[in-house]
């Protein structure tokens, strides 16, 4: 509960061979966001920022998966996000990093979509833009919540003797 662990988004390393994305929403506008046009594609993108979170938190194991519908982008990074994948890095009870990727095309270079096109950014054109949201939780609440959980497991066993005697 007291282990050390990232505070802000500016934590995390920067995707390899990117570029930092300077849109409105990607910088200062919305704390703890952060997005990055690159050609690095999903099976190389969540996996980087899941090691990433695991040493900045210092376990011994990998923070947990859950994959959520692209839809929900709009609500975990930010309205208006082009979104392909969004997957959420957990570790209970402590923060969340939310990955979302837009890939309009696939790794061979071919489109998703009609229509898609290459973004261009300093006079190189990019596939993907990857998003990041980081939500750290306070130490206060992690406390609060820990002693909650214990206080109720106690009561549930003292309950639990109760009717079994």
């Amino acid at each position: 509960m007291l282990w050390p662990g990232p505070s802000k988004i500016s934590d995390f390393r920067a995707l390899p061979n990117s570029d930092k994305s300077t849109l409105e929403g990607d910088t200062i506008q919305i704390p703890n966001v952060a997005g990055y046009f690159s050609d690095n594609f999903r099976n190389f993108v969540v996996p980087f920022y899941s090691k990433d979170y695991k040493n900045l938190n210092h376990f011994f194991f990998p923070p947990l998966k859950l994959n959520h519908p692209p839809e929900y982008s709009w609500i975990a990074i930010k309205k208006h996000t082009d979104s392909t994948y969004l997957e959420e890095l957990i570790y209970p009870l402590r923060s969340s990093l939310y990955v979302n990727g837009f890939e309009p095309f696939y790794e061979d270079g071919t489109p998703k979509f009609w229509g898609s096109v290459r973004v261009e950014v300093n006079k190189h054109n990019w596939y993907t833009k990857t998003t990041l949201r980081f939500y750290p939780a306070k130490l206060i609440v992690r406390i609060l919540v820990w002693a909650a959980i214990v206080t109720s497991i106690y009561w549930l066993f003292k309950l639990g003797k109760k009717i079994v005697v």
